[in-house]
């Protein structure tokens, strides 16, 4: 057992995936290691980063119409 190899996960990544307002997250998160450069941080989230839900909300779909209920 002593070829485990333990991966220490990146500290900027679990800030931003355990949070629940990605926006005010990323501003913090350039604040605290990127001198506070949002353009910096997205080059690093978009290098470092697998997870597509934390890279960009674009690709979100807006519904088009809400279904009623008439009664």
């Amino acid at each position: 057992m002593n070829n485990i190899i333990y991966l220490k996960k990146d500290p900027i990544l679990v800030e931003l995936e355990n949070s629940v307002d990605k926006d005010s997250v990323k501003k913090m998160i350039a604040f605290k290691y990127f001198n506070n450069n949002l353009k910096l941080l997205d080059d690093y989230l978009n290098i470092n980063n697998d997870n597509d839900e934390i890279k960009t909300k674009k690709n979100l779909i807006e519904p088009t119409s809400q279904l009623e209920f008439s009664f």
